[in-house]
């Protein structure tokens, strides 16, 4: 699922320009000293069934979610000793980790807040904040609308993503010669159509953490122009394939396709009753 989701967005859709196949990523970092390296594909143990039976055992009706977050913490300092264990190149070498837990598919607000909350912290505790940074994933990802700081690790807020929005449009038009003078350039994307954008670039089959190395990412801020590569990814999400078709918010917002098709990646393969069929829609 994860693997599917990798080859539709990131890689044909171009949204991240660093990664050009479902098994390997770190392409074009070379001048910065990054090598190309595979991609490590995880999926975390944590199950509600064990947690509740542990609950009972310790006749606690409450605590479940907490109880989840440790065996997640478990399986994500593993999967990450192993990659700085086998190093960035050669034949074994992990340029970056993807992790799915299923069992946090339906509390974005968990698994954005105390989960990753919990989980920088534990980078920080460890000193291993030089050595790696985490990206948070989500199949009802949202936006930050700018009154608060998501924290680390999350999709730039829909302000900041709005001002580049408007930034890219009006070079756009200069570069058109279309620009009325007279008049400012308008943002071709409402609010709400920015959030949606920013928002499908991270919504995975599952909740899901992806670990970097932080020198990939330090080279990667190097190369790209955040202002550039933003908007470019809104317009392409937000554009219907069908161009007779208008764009849409309503539910999980913008391309009715990019809906319908991690629907479709979430039924690949078995599902079990902890992995859902349907995702809840965030307004």
């Amino acid at each position: 699922r994860t693997r599917a989701w990798v080859q539709r967005v990131l890689v044909k859709a171009g949204i991240c320009p660093f990664t050009k196949s479902t098994q390997k990523s770190g392409q074009g970092l070379k001048a910065q000293g990054v090598p190309v390296g595979r991609i490590a594909y995880h999926h975390s143990t944590t199950s509600t069934a064990t947690a509740t039976a542990t609950l009972f055992n310790a006749k606690t009706p409450d605590g479940l979610l907490s109880l989840l977050i440790v065996p997640l913490l478990s399986d994500t300092w593993q999967a990450m000793y192993e990659m700085l264990r086998q190093g960035p190149d050669g034949p074994d070498g992990v340029s970056s980790i993807l992790l799915a837990a299923p069992e946090f598919d339906n509390d974005f607000a968990f698994w954005a807040g105390p989960v990753f909350a919990l989980l920088e912290a534990s980078v920080v505790a460890a000193q291993a904040e030089s050595l790696l940074g985490v990206v948070c994933f989500h199949p009802s990802y949202a936006v930050s609308d700018g009154s608060t700081w998501p924290g680390f690790g999350h999709m730039h807020s829909v302000p900041r993503l709005k001002e580049w929005v408007e930034q890219e449009a009006q070079e756009r038009q200069q570069q058109q010669q279309q620009q009325d003078k007279s008049e400012p350039p308008k943002c071709p994307f409402s609010s709400q159509e920015i959030a949606a954008g920013g928002a499908w670039q991270r919504r995975t089959p599952h909740a899901t953490i992806n670990v970097l190395r932080a020198n990939q990412l330090a080279a990667a801020e190097q190369v790209r122009s955040s202002a550039r590569l933003y908007p470019r990814n809104i317009r392409v999400l937000m554009t219907p394939d069908d161009p007779d078709e208008e764009r849409t918010t309503n539910g999980m917002g913008g391309n009715p396709a990019l809906f319908q098709a991690l629907q479709q990646e979430r039924n690949l393969g078995s599902c079990s009753a902890t992995c859902p069929f349907e995702i809840p829609l965030q307004p």
